[in-house]
């Protein structure tokens, strides 16, 4: 074999295991680039009836409100507006009262006693309405602001907000200052 011939050959075996190279290499940095989506944080809270609740739980769509005393109204409007989704296996809503430094320690069962009333309201309304009472929204009165900190909710507000999480726990929407349930609906329709 002369010394050209040889040189040709040496370079394109070179080749030929450069290209090779880069075929092995290529399943393997596809595979680093297809990380799966970080798992969130579990955020929870305490309902009205001391049981801990999941606000971006797995395997449903999940509606969490802020509202707060002064809200009640808009609130219960927003609520209302929901009440076509609440019959879905795949849905659930919470709302998340902001009692940050309103309600003494001694007056807290009161508050949790009248906020009991208004659910057994709510819920006989859904019963006539034809909604399972297991799809009933959660309250959770959040007295220290531990929830909604959680949610990012770290001021007082003068409108409801809205979060919303898909069925893997992550959030998808968050709506500030609702002032129309059409909105609130709207945005809940391009999810589900």
């Amino acid at each position: 074999m002369s010394r050209d011939t040889f040189t040709n050959f040496t370079m394109r075996a070179a080749a030929c295991l450069l290209l090779a190279g880069v075929f092995v290499m290529l399943p393997i940095s596809v595979k680093a680039d297809a990380t799966p989506a970080p798992v969130p944080a579990a955020i929870s809270g305490q309902d009205v009836n001391g049981h801990e609740v999941s606000l971006n739980a797995k395997g449903h769509f999940t509606v969490v409100m802020y509202t707060n005393p002064d809200l009640e109204d808009a609130s219960r409007k927003m609520s209302l507006a929901l009440d076509p989704y609440r019959s879905r296996s795949d849905f659930t809503f919470v709302r998340v009262v902001d009692l940050r430094g309103d309600v003494p320690a001694t007056m807290r069962g009161m508050v949790r006693g009248d906020i009991r009333k208004e659910q057994d309201k709510e819920l006989a309304r859904l019963k006539k309405a034809g909604v399972s009472s297991s799809n009933a929204a959660p309250i959770i009165p959040d007295f220290s602001g531990s929830t909604l900190n959680a949610l990012g909710w770290d001021s007082t507000y003068d409108q409801v907000h809205l979060v919303v999480y898909d069925t893997h726990g992550h959030e998808v929407k968050r709506l500030e200052s609702v002032t129309d349930a059409k909105q609130m609906t709207k945005a809940v329709d391009s999810i589900l």
